[in-house]
């Protein structure tokens, strides 16, 4: 398991991208025709535009591109323990090398195809290598860049969730504890259940992950409210709606349970009598749908609401939307509407199924 997650790291940490296959290989391949263009539009400019000469130079370039590629994402499982500057000149000669094969294939084949003559111009061979190390060179520090992005955003997420998990509030351990200590005498069976419930929440809250099943979340949720139904009683009303399989939807950590927690503390334990709680969970198209619906305490006779402290929960909801768009390539959303004295949050996004 160690190896496992230590490989895992490597590959994580390794600043060039798979270019064996998905959005790494297309991206090559699109740089390879915007090159092409350029040199086009460079050599012979718009007015006397040359395609067939275009047709030749983005031939050569999508091969230099396309076995580059091949050497990179061949080299990639040796070259994970090195250090970067060592991956930055291998991975960088291998681009070189790529160009070299190319151009000596290319020269080979235009002498033979014009003089029908085998033999190849060396300062040719070396003018197409020399052109091809200008964007190579931007490529691979455009990658490094972009990998230095992504670390600095995971660490910086990671010391958010951190931060979420640490957040679980003093006043709802001590009001646990305040109940349990009143159970233990009245019913022995459902304080030790209790015990179990809390135990399993801070276990969920505390866990070093950052991923976790759909189901993981709403089960750590529901343990969440039947603590605190113990403490509210009659004044907490909550009902769950699922109508989809959670076990094979990965979400964030702790994506749920601090907007409950909000909804709770600010919505519905102010309330003189109390409030309710919805949360829904369905599927709209290829999106996945969670409605938390909660009401609110105070309302004038128009119907619009006081204003209470929500810091915490905005906190908790820019929190949210920060760490849904990064973990769902930005195909992920978080909305939040007042309406009728209640206050509906709501989940998008295009699940991962794993």
């Amino acid at each position: 398991m160690r190896d496992s997650g230590e490989n895992q790291t490597q590959i994580d940490d390794y600043f060039i991208p798979d270019l064996c296959r998905g959005q790494g290989l297309l991206g090559i391949f699109v740089i390879a025709a915007l090159s092409a263009v350029l040199m086009g539009l460079l050599h012979s400019g718009i007015g006397d535009f040359d395609f067939l000469w275009l047709g030749k130079i983005a031939l050569l370039i999508c091969w230099i591109a396309l076995i580059s590629a091949l050497f990179l994402c061949r080299a990639r499982p040796y070259l994970l323990h090195l250090t970067l500057p060592r991956v930055a000149l291998i991975n960088y000669l291998l681009v070189l090398l790529a160009a070299a094969l190319c151009a000596v294939a290319a020269e080979y084949w235009n002498n033979y195809s014009l003089s029908r003559i085998w033999r190849a111009d060396p300062v040719s061979i070396l003018n197409t290598v020399l052109i091809a190390a200008i964007p190579a060179g931007v490529i691979l520090r455009l990658y490094y860049l972009q990998q230095r992005l992504y670390q600095q955003q995971s660490a910086s997420l990671e010391a958010r969730l951190q931060a979420l998990q640490a957040t679980i509030r003093p006043h709802f351990l001590f009001n646990s504890m305040n109940s349990l200590a009143t159970l233990i005498r009245i019913d022995p069976d459902k304080a030790e259940k209790t015990v179990e419930n809390l135990c399993d929440l801070f276990r969920y809250a505390l866990k070093n992950t950052s991923s976790v099943t759909l189901q993981e979340e709403v089960e750590a949720c529901k343990r969440y409210l039947e603590i605190e139904k113990l403490r509210l009683d009659e004044r907490l009303e909550y009902s769950w709606d699922i109508k989809v399989e959670l076990n094979n939807i990965l979400v964030p950590a702790l994506i749920l349970q601090p907007l409950i927690e909000n909804a709770v503390f600010h919505g519905v334990q102010p309330a003189r009598d109390g409030g309710a709680l919805y949360i829904v969970i369905y599927r709209q198209s290829e999106w996945l749908v969670i409605d938390l619906i909660n009401s609110l305490p105070n309302s004038t006779d128009d119907g619009s609401v006081v204003a209470t402290n929500t810091s915490g929960h905005q906190l908790a909801l820019d929190n949210l939307r920060s760490r849904l768009e990064t973990y769902f390539n930005g195909n992920a959303e978080l909305q939040e509407t007042v309406f009728k004295n209640h206050y509906h949050t709501r989940i998008l996004f295009k699940p991962l199924e794993g």
